[in-house]
């Protein structure tokens, strides 16, 4: 297939092949949907867009030879997976605009979050075209107790073998880099198993994958069906599934395989605790970006808002006038306008189900403090108050445009309140005392927790991992090369010391 004809623009009424073992590849069955056009993917819209799924033959061809696979890239030596991993941040920048107008199409992304995406995925693998170079060996003598003397070890990471990738169509590229980039630089062949929104980025990333060098046989992007991937997690060549999406989904998936290494970056309800000696300049709009940025469909939005009550008045209204401006600017709407904040929802069932869970909280007794307004799949910013802990709007992830916020009179309430949620992801603080901050880090219960910064906030070469629901295993370059590796130990013995011969 000619990359250049792929990033010539819109893709209109054509059908797209996926790759096996780095072959572009047509199948009998396709799935066909409409790309973004103002706010909503329009049927009948001048574009229709058409992949061609991989049957279950495709999924078995795609680990024949499995065992020549591994050691293909098990071979690849350290320099040749760096330079591989540049060019690909290379080519990430040269396409920079066409690839960001293709996720605004296949996703509904506003356009300057689309270019930034794309420049965080040119980060990730250059990170990890650094980490490739001296990742995961070390040396171990032996004397440091008596019985070893006269021996040394060498520990190094050895790549576990098939990554299989399954990602979201949230961050249809950046994230798919995440797991692309490492198993890379850690030696592993690679299975990619798309979100059916966001597939034709995956396969514009595997063009680029294979026009850097990438040896075409360690790369397979595969669409599929529930009852095909669910056959790739199972396939005894799979040793690592590296899974972002749904908890419900993704805990079902290491049930089924509990032997093998699963990666799981699930959901969040990401909380915001606000202290009374918080610096208030600019934090209503911090807040309300980290809310409804891309409509809030980001795994760490700001979802939960808890501020001492001496402030709640002032924080509230600074949020609903930030609000107001960008209803008012054109901020919020068609995501193909450069500058537009936030716009559509993915598809109608997911704005159902957001716009069901404010109604039913509002219809409980929250008060809503701007219009409740929907427009198909366009949910308007939500921002709550008088929430209960048992409402869905906090209890659950909403991946919408909705936050919640709460007043609250002592620090360990509104601690415990956050840390009773069921996830643990990303949480922030805010506060003018710094030493004040660090101490209350320690007692929230998440991964990730940031002080004066939104818990949206994330560095890709930085850990990245949740607990309880929202998963298990950590991401960020050089951890998730860890996860894809195992150490081994080569130990051996040298020349006795004159010491020891007397």
């Amino acid at each position: 297939m000619d990359i250049n004809g792929l990033f010539s623009g819109s893709p209109g009424n054509s059908a797209f092949p996926f790759l096996l073992k780095g072959k572009w590849r047509s199948g009998e069955n396709r799935r066909t949907y409409f790309p973004f056009s103002g706010l909503l993917p329009v049927p009948g819209g001048k574009d229709v867009w058409s992949v061609d799924q991989a049957e279950r033959t495709d999924l078995e061809e795609a680990l024949r030879d499995a065992g020549n696979t591994r050691r293909i890239m098990r071979d690849l030596p350290r320099f040749r997976r760096s330079r591989i991993l540049e060019n690909v941040s290379r080519l990430l920048e040269e396409h920079r605009e066409p690839l960001a107008k293709l996720i605004v199409q296949e996703v509904g992304k506003p356009l300057s979050a689309a270019r930034f995406e794309v420049d965080r995925a040119a980060t990730t693998f250059r990170t990890a075209a650094h980490a490739a170079a001296d990742f995961g060996t070390s040396w171990m003598p032996g004397d440091s107790v008596p019985q070893g003397i006269g021996m040394n070890g060498l520990v190094e990471r050895i790549p576990k073998g098939f990554v299989l990738a399954v990602t979201p169509y949230n961050f249809p590229l950046n994230l798919l880099a995440h797991k692309v980039a490492p198993a890379i630089a850690a030696g592993c062949p690679l299975l990619v198993k798309p979100a059916p929104f966001g597939s034709l980025t995956a396969l514009m990333l595997g063009a680029l994958l294979l026009e850097a060098g990438l040896p075409p046989d360690a790369l397979s992007i595969l669409p599929a069906d529930i009852p095909g991937t669910l056959s790739l997690v199972e396939h005894p060549e799979v040793e690592v599934v590296s899974f972002t999406g749904s908890d419900v989904v993704g805990w079902s998936l290491r049930d089924r395989v509990p032997r093998k290494t699963v990666v799981l970056e699930l959901g969040g309800n990401a909380g915001v605790l606000v202290t009374e000696d918080a610096e208030m300049d600019g934090l209503p709009e911090k807040l309300v970006s980290g809310a409804f940025a891309y409509a809030g469909q980001v795994c760490i939005s700001v979802q939960r808002v808890l501020v001492h009550r001496s402030l709640f008045d002032r924080l509230v209204s600074g949020m609903v006038g930030r609000v107001e401006h960008l209803e008012k600017e054109g901020f919020i709407g068609d995501p193909g306008r450069d500058g537009v904040l936030m716009g559509p929802l993915i598809q109608e069932s997911h704005a159902e189900k957001v716009w069901g869970r404010v109604q039913r909280a509002v219809q409980e007794g929250a008060t809503a403090l701007t219009p409740l307004r929907r427009e198909g799949t366009l949910i308007h910013p939500v921002i709550l108050t008088n929430t209960k802990e048992s409402d869905e709007v906090e209890s659950e992830e909403i991946f919408g445009p909705v936050v919640t916020v709460i007043p609250f009179d002592r620090t360990k309430e509104a601690i415990d309140r956050l840390n009773r949620s069921k996830y643990g992801l990303q949480a922030g603080i805010f506060t003018k005392n710094l030493e004040e901050g660090l101490g209350l880090a320690v007692n929230i219960d998440c991964p990730g927790v940031f002080v004066n910064e939104i818990p949206t906030f994330r560095l890709d070469h930085w850990p990245y991992g949740g607990i309880r629901h929202s998963g298990s295993g950590t991401e960020g370059v050089v951890y998730a090369m860890e996860e894809m590796t195992r150490p081994r130990l080569t130990g051996f013995r040298t020349r006795r010391q004159e010491s020891e011969l007397r």
